[in-house]
């Protein structure tokens, strides 16, 4: 039975940081996270994300 649970827990939690909720309820508390997707850094709101841009205007890069 414990194994049983854990497997759906471990199923639970992968589903829900797969959606983003993770970021969204940072956002929430927060009012931002901020991610990084293919070396593009992206700043996660709670109603939907953007690029970040550096002061120059340049997109933010980062390594993953």
């Amino acid at each position: 039975m414990k194994k049983l649970l854990s497997i759906i827990l471990v199923i639970c939690s992968v589903f829900i940081m797969s959606c983003g909720k993770v970021e969204r309820i940072t956002a929430s508390w927060t009012g931002h996270s901020e991610m990084c997707i293919s070396g593009v850094k992206y700043i996660q709101f709670t109603s939907g994300a953007s690029v970040k841009y550096l002061p120059d205007g340049k997109i933010a890069t980062c390594k993953e």
